[in-house]
């Protein structure tokens, strides 16, 4: 049976393939397929256009993931509240409203703590784990990758 690590590895390899993909399509320097020729009067291009552009929306996706689990761990801590009223870890990385954030969570879903990657929001009074609001931030283990 294949284990998590040999997944990975493969889509370490698929990486390099969807990185050249995403150049040739011009859509990393674009952020659409705006750099391709095509002609706009023909509707089966601009059908193509759409769904492509589509794609390489979600193989952008795709190679950012990849490349995030790639990264090393860094640090992992807990976080407290400092005096700009940010969350920190303890080497100073802080996290503000949009922020990325690798937390361990311990919920209903599962019997044991987990990682979850999501991101900080903000409810006006203080901030929280997207999807896990009711998880107290002050004090939460993460994981910084570098």
């Amino acid at each position: 049976m294949t284990d998590l690590n040999m997944v990975l590895s493969e889509a370490r390899k698929l990486n390099g393939s969807i990185r050249n993909l995403l150049r040739l399509s011009s859509y990393e320097d674009y952020d659409d397929l705006s750099g391709l020729h095509i002609d706009y009067r023909d509707g089966q291009q601009l059908f193509l256009q759409t769904e492509l552009r589509e794609i390489m929306e979600k193989l952008s996706d795709v190679t950012g993931r990849i490349e995030y689990l790639s990264r090393p761990v860094t640090e992992t801590s807990r976080l407290h509240k400092n005096r700009n009223g940010r969350y920190e870890t303890e080497k100073g990385h802080y996290y503000t409203c949009g922020s990325g954030i690798e937390a361990l969570v311990k919920d209903d879903y599962q019997e044991v703590p987990y990682w979850v990657w999501t991101s900080v929001g903000h409810d006006g009074k203080d901030y929280y784990l997207a999807g896990h609001k009711n998880i107290r931030m002050d004090g939460l283990t993460v994981r910084v990758r570098g």
